[in-house]
């Protein structure tokens, strides 16, 4: 025991002086940069007191061991302090984590489905949602009237215009604001929805049935109209508009185009006499800004389409005749 004793007390001063010199060689390593910085300064400014203090001060330091054992045991405790913290919520997350791999090690092959299905989705285009789109892309043998009432029970009507991307069921209500802010589903929206003018019949019987809709920026509710003011539409297009009805399908020819102020002049539904209905449709005639073959006489019924100039300050406006009516 006594050797024991004896070799300790011999290791503990080995390593104290050991440890003691080793300070002492970082010390003035240490504060020797210091040293000579200030040293440098006193040289320029001699006269400051200062400064020779601080040269002292720092000289001093280098010759005593134990202020460098202290900076240095300051920043091992500060070190360490820090890892601990950090090292104590890394613990935290990585547990999670290995409960994670463990709960995706026993159900890999569900989340190997989850995540091809996933990819699949996202191959798929997004889902439309603007409803013009959603009707504009039908054809005719997809139009049934019973699902479009289930939808909505004011629907009277399809209308499509050659050359545009008016392709769309119509509505019809007791006046003529309601489907200026309603969509068909009856949704709250500025983009409304084409109607037909609360004057007119349903069964397209009137002189003069008149079709409103938005002139929207997209091209979509009546925004293509602006089509038929080109040469191509002119040179392209059949200038037929198709109306159908649940029984019936309405072929007509386009007679006239024309930007208009917005008066009232042109929807007028009903006439006194064959002449004054034929003064009515000449005029109308006459308004054309493209040259279109067809003529109109005083046994001819017409639709009209109405919806505003880009600037919101006019209209524009389309005539169409009828020239035959067919069976669905």
């Amino acid at each position: 025991m006594k050797k024991i004793g004896k070799f300790l007390k011999y290791l503990y001063y080995k390593t104290h002086k050991g440890f003691y010199f080793l300070c002492l060689v970082f010390s003035r390593g240490f504060y020797y940069y210091f040293y000579l910085f200030f040293s440098f300064l006193k040289k320029i400014f001699k006269k400051s007191k200062k400064l020779e203090d601080i040269v002292n001060h720092y000289k001093e330091r280098q010759e005593r061991p134990e202020y460098f054992f202290l900076l240095l045991f300051a920043t091992i405790l500060f070190i360490s302090t820090i890892y601990v913290i950090f090292y104590d919520s890394n613990k935290v997350v990585n547990l999670k984590e290995m409960e994670q791999e463990k709960e995706e090690v026993i159900q890999e092959d569900s989340v190997q489905e989850k995540v091809e299905e996933e990819k699949e989705e996202e191959k798929k285009p997004p889902l439309e949602t603007n409803l013009y789109k959603i009707y504009g892309n039908k054809s005719i043998h997809e139009i049934n009237f019973n699902e479009l009432r289930s939808v909505n029970s004011d629907v009277k009507a399809w209308i499509i215009v050659d050359g545009t991307n008016i392709n769309y069921p119509v509505v019809q209500t007791s006046n003529n604001d309601y489907y200026l802010k309603y969509n068909i589903k009856k949704k709250k929206t500025t983009n409304g929805w084409p109607f037909i003018d609360y004057r007119n019949s349903s069964s397209m019987s009137d002189d003069n049935t008149i079709f409103y809709g938005h002139n929207l920026l997209n091209k979509t509710a009546f925004g293509s109209i602006s089509n038929l003011f080109t040469k191509s539409w002119l040179n392209n297009s059949s200038h037929k508009i198709l109306v159908l009805t649940d029984t019936k399908m309405y072929e007509y020819e386009i007679f006239s185009v024309y930007y208009s102020d917005p008066n009232s002049y042109y929807l007028q539904t009903k006439f006194s006499s064959p002449a004054s209905k034929l003064n009515f449709f000449n005029n109308l005639k006459v308004k054309s800004k493209v040259k279109l073959p067809a003529t109109v006489s005083e046994n001819d019924k017409i639709i009209t389409l109405s919806t505003c100039t880009d600037d919101n300050k006019g209209r524009k406006v389309v005539h169409a005749k009828l020239v035959s009516i067919s069976n669905r």
